[in-house]
């Protein structure tokens, strides 16, 4: 049996000799003048796994011995979310892994700096001067290419647009989405024409149309623009619940049939005043990952003033090499994760995410979003930089991952 002990002065702590040595060679706690001190997260999982009693040396309300709740009643005031931090705790614990409060981050003992998931092999697109003009359909945010050369180089040479029926040889007129049709009028000096008006357009006029009409235009299409300028296909990502999907410079969709080729990337815009619930957010990087996708996540227009002091509660290890084995780290080792506990029924904006990045980035840790569903079960994100070189912006690649 596990003796702890509480005053409300002074906290939770062990003294007792065996549990005092269990705990401490298991990094619980801080050693205080012989006596460890333990975080409220720390004793709940003492009194819940370790076979622990708590003792109050003076008593609340009478009570001389707590229990799980009595201890979660006295902490809960300061901490509203703590049955959310606690479940998050529990679960690298039991996986027999490492978890502190950030407070007790050792600044002299952190990775210089983050990793980087990859840097992508971009390079400028090479345009060239339209002759011939599209008709926007106002109403339906598409224009359409009649010009059977051009139409087909667009298509060929760079993946714009869409010649004829999806992945078939029927037709020979060129699809334009909105995007692409703002795209090539600003950088290829394509002619619009209005289809209802008979004149010219403009591409900021088509854009600002957009912004008008559609929620997030003006982020979705500096997104496209990014990769676009950068030599890569972008396309929609619709099948895959996110707005895009990625193919590398080079991509074409010449190739016959059964040789089609398949993006291997998805990318989900999440602009910096919008808010998604943890298990909206979470389906979408699912699904991605179960058609063998990675997921990359945009947060554009983040300026310095945005970015918050989001709490995230815990730095965490993991394990290492040592010989033949692997062993799990200790404080002694440097910490690799930033975690921040969230439940599915919580909401997350972009602001807050990006802060969160910036904050694990700026302490050479990799973000971890622990989310735990209705049944407490937890499931694990990590989340890495992507460099883009000569983008402005910042994506991250999110992946599902096992402790």
């Amino acid at each position: 049996m596990m003796e702890l002990k509480y005053d409300p002065g002074k906290g939770i702590w062990v003294e007792e000799p065996a549990s005092f040595e269990k705990l401490h060679r298991n990094s619980f706690g801080t050693n205080k003048k012989g006596k460890l001190f333990l975080e409220v997260e720390e004793a709940l999982y003492a009194l819940n796994f370790l076979r622990g009693t708590c003792t109050a040396v003076k008593a609340p309300k009478g009570k001389d011995v707590l229990g799980f709740n009595d201890i979660a009643t006295i902490y809960a005031a300061d901490n509203p979310r703590l049955f959310v931090k606690y479940n998050a705790y529990r679960d690298w614990r039991d996986r027999g892994l490492i978890l502190k409060r950030i407070e007790y981050l050792d600044k002299r003992n952190l990775r210089k700096k983050a990793k980087i998931g990859r840097k992508y092999p971009a390079r400028k697109i090479e345009k060239v001067k339209l002759k011939s003009e599209a008709v926007w359909y106002p109403k339906s945010f598409f224009s359409v290419m009649e010009n059977d050369e051009e139409g087909r180089m667009l298509f060929d040479r760079y993946w714009i647009g869409q010649w004829g029926i999806y992945k078939q040889e029927r037709g020979n007129l060129l699809k334009l989405s909105s995007l692409e049709t703002v795209f090539l009028a600003k950088h290829f000096g394509l002619k619009v024409m209005d289809l209802m008006t008979g004149k010219r357009l403009t591409h900021s006029h088509i854009l600002k149309q957009l912004i008008k009409e559609r929620e997030y235009a003006r982020q979705l299409y500096d997104v496209y623009e990014d990769w676009r300028l950068k030599a890569f296909v972008i396309k929609t990502g619709f099948k895959f619940g996110t707005h895009f999907r990625i193919y590398f410079p080079g991509a074409s969709p010449r190739n016959e049939p059964k040789d089609w080729i398949h993006s291997k990337h998805v990318i989900h815009v999440f602009p910096k005043e919008q808010k998604l619930l943890i298990s909206e957010w979470a389906r979408a990087v699912r699904v991605a990952h179960g058609v063998k996708k990675t997921f990359l996540l945009s947060i554009p227009e983040m300026k310095k003033n945005d970015y918050v002091d989001y709490p995230a509660e815990f730095i965490a290890w993991r394990r290492k090499k040592h010989g033949k084995d692997w062993v799990r780290e200790t404080p002694e080792d440097k910490p690799r994760y930033l975690l921040a506990a969230v439940a599915e029924d919580e909401h997350i904006g972009g602001v807050e995410l990006a802060s969160l990045l910036r904050k694990a980035e700026s302490m050479g840790l990799e973000l971890i979003l622990s989310i735990g569903d209705r049944e407490t079960a937890i499931t694990y994100y990590i989340l890495k930089k992507v460099i883009l070189p000569g983008s402005d912006y910042e994506y991250y690649e999110i992946e599902w991952m096992k402790p």
